[in-house]
């Protein structure tokens, strides 16, 4: 499977992927939903016990405005 994300300040590119990929199955085009953090610190919650923020892509979007993800399965 293919995912593909879009920067949401991108409609141009969303639009032109959808219509590209529209008949391909295994592929799924979608818009960034990430618009803030939704965390809130309320103060000395103790000490963080993750790695790194599971929210953050690992890739930044490509000059090109978007972002392909392979999920194998």
């Amino acid at each position: 499977m293919k995912l593909i994300i879009v920067d949401r300040a991108k409609p141009e590119v969303y639009a032109r992927l959808r219509k590209q990929f529209e008949d391909e199955l295994g592929v799924q085009v979608l818009f960034e939903r990430r618009t803030r953090e939704r965390r809130r610190y309320l103060g000395n919650t103790g000490p963080e016990r993750r790695s790194r923020d599971r929210r953050r892509l690992s890739k930044s979007f490509s000059s090109k405005g978007y972002i392909v993800i392979y999920i194998a399965g």
